[in-house]
């Protein structure tokens, strides 16, 4: 069996409908630890989720290092200064569980939709800050830098991480 053969037989391959499935859930695990700050609801819940369409191991892995790059880079923008999460509201498991949810998102969409890597990075360039700046305005997270250069900053990581996901996706589908 050729290396191609063996990445398709571990990558899962989802229906349409699936991708409604899977955005509802990560926008609702979103949404309860965002806007309602409610962490351990939306860490039962991606359990739930990851219970009831489990990935398959390749896709297990992409999800597992793509969330690790989110987390680390939250964590690196927190230590330095950019972003400050409220302590009753977001800790590190619920943004552990914010980027776990995001990266099984990210995976069953970039399936669905074959964007080229300009598409992908103008619409995580606006829809990655737009969530930090949700974030901000239900004081979940504070921004520690003037709002205009921390914008610009965040546009940048985010128009590069799509982009990133994709290239991984493809090279191991």
């Amino acid at each position: 069996m050729s290396t191609s053969q063996v990445n398709k037989a571990n990558i899962e391959q989802t229906k349409p409908p699936s991708l409604l499935w899977h955005g509802l859930a990560f926008n609702l695990v979103w949404f309860l630890i965002v806007v309602m700050q409610w962490g351990a609801v939306a860490a039962m819940l991606t359990v739930i989720w990851f219970s009831v369409a489990p990935p398959r191991s390749t896709s297990l892995k992409l999800i597992v290092g793509f969330a690790s790059i989110g987390i680390i880079a939250d964590f690196a923008f927190i230590n330095a200064g950019l972003l400050t999460f409220n302590d009753l509201t977001i800790n590190p498991l619920w943004l552990s569980v914010l980027w776990i949810g995001f990266a099984r998102f990210a995976f069953v969409f970039l399936q669905h939709w074959p964007l080229s890597y300009w598409q992908l990075a103008l619409i995580s360039a606006v829809s990655g800050p737009l969530s930090y700046y949700i974030g901000h305005l239900n004081q979940a997270v504070i921004f520690d830098w003037q709002l205009i250069p921390q914008i610009l900053f965040f546009v940048l990581f985010w128009a590069g991480l799509m982009p990133m996901a994709q290239r991984s996706w493809r090279k191991f589908s």
